[in-house]
């Protein structure tokens, strides 16, 4: 047990060390892609700026996720994890194995959970997508399902048998707005034996971007490529919530969001909210899957002409990343 907790926290230092280092370096990037600029107006400074700060966020963003990841990845390759699951301890009445069975591969759980305060749930799936367990015990016990096949992130990892990134999805535990990060449990024979899973809380997404303090007239969101809502730089909207997986024509409908499922990233001027915006929109690849960033901000918020709007703000830095976001990065990674 405390090889698997020195090997974990090692995790959490290594993570840390490579957020810190590409937050402040342009040529650290993990899993980005080489996006397309695209403008409705003629290049101007003020995209290129706000690009390139959204690049620094994303960059953040993606070591997150992949701290998270490799956890899990390091998890899936522990004996007790490989230890094939028992189908004879599944008890239909807890929708899974009981509490006190296959300690070992609860264990791994639990310490996962401790450790990485992002991730609200772990699961583990036979190969057909049947769950095995669920941690904490108590969501388990409130599943309403008992076999994911259907989901995404099942389908994706038992054709590749590779780490992906699940789109926002709604709990059949919880019944929250959540991710799912879901990784291949593969034996020393190369054979396929089940799914690791960990589900992210979106809250500590909405932590981070609203610890940036952007001015009153801009919002910083993270969609993914269905326009569902991951985290939200207003502090009055909760990404985690039902009502937000609910609202996806918000974003889905924009021309910058459909620009982004092209590969482009660019700003244009267009209607947000029934009010006239910049939005600045950039998408990134992780884990076999995609998520966006959009930049909105009003363009009425000064009294300015909406057909100037980004003429007005060529010269307009937000400073998205400064040594004080730095100095908080530990309470949300």
């Amino acid at each position: 047990m405390l090889k698997i907790l020195s090997i974990l926290f090692g995790i959490i230092a290594i993570s840390i060390s490579i957020i810190l280092f590409s937050a402040n370096s342009s040529f650290i990037t993990i899993y980005a892609q080489d996006t397309q600029y695209y403008n409705n107006t003629n290049e101007n400074n003020n995209s290129s700026s706000l690009l390139h700060e959204l690049k620094n966020i994303k960059t953040i963003l993606e070591s997150k996720v992949t701290k998270l990841a490799t956890a899990l990845q390091i998890a899936s390759n522990l004996p007790q994890i490989l230890q094939p699951p028992d189908i004879n301890l599944v008890d239909p009445k807890v929708k899974g194995i009981p509490e006190n069975a296959d300690i070992e591969k609860r264990k791994i759980a639990k310490i996962l959970l401790d450790q990485f305060k992002e991730i609200n749930s772990i699961l583990y799936y036979f190969n057909n997508g049947d769950i095995y367990f669920d941690e904490p015990f108590h969501d388990q016990l409130n599943l309403t399902a008992t076999n994911f096949a259907f989901r995404d992130y099942y389908q994706v990892v038992n054709h590749t048998k590779n780490t992906y990134l699940s789109d926002a999805i709604l709990s059949k535990a919880t019944g929250l707005n959540l991710a799912v990060i879901a990784t291949p449990v593969i034996n020393h024979q190369n054979e396929p034996i089940g799914i690791l899973l960990g589900t992210i809380n979106f809250n500590n997404y909405d932590k981070f971007l609203q610890s940036l303090n952007l001015q009153n007239d801009t919002r910083l969101v993270m969609i993914d490529k269905n326009g569902a809502k991951l985290g939200d730089s207003y502090k009055n909207e909760t990404s985690i919530a039902t009502k937000s997986f609910e609202k996806k024509e918000q974003f889905s409908h924009l021309t910058s969001f459909k620009n982004t499922l092209e590969g482009k990233s660019g700003s244009i001027v267009e209607k947000f909210d029934g009010k006239e915006s910049q939005i600045t929109f950039l998408p990134y690849d992780i884990f076999q899957n995609k998520r966006i960033l959009l930049l909105i901000q009003d363009c009425n918020s000064d009294g300015n002409d909406s057909n100037k709007c980004i003429e007005n703000n060529n010269n307009k830095e937000l400073n998205l990343i400064n040594e004080n976001v730095l100095t908080r990065l530990g309470s949300f990674f």
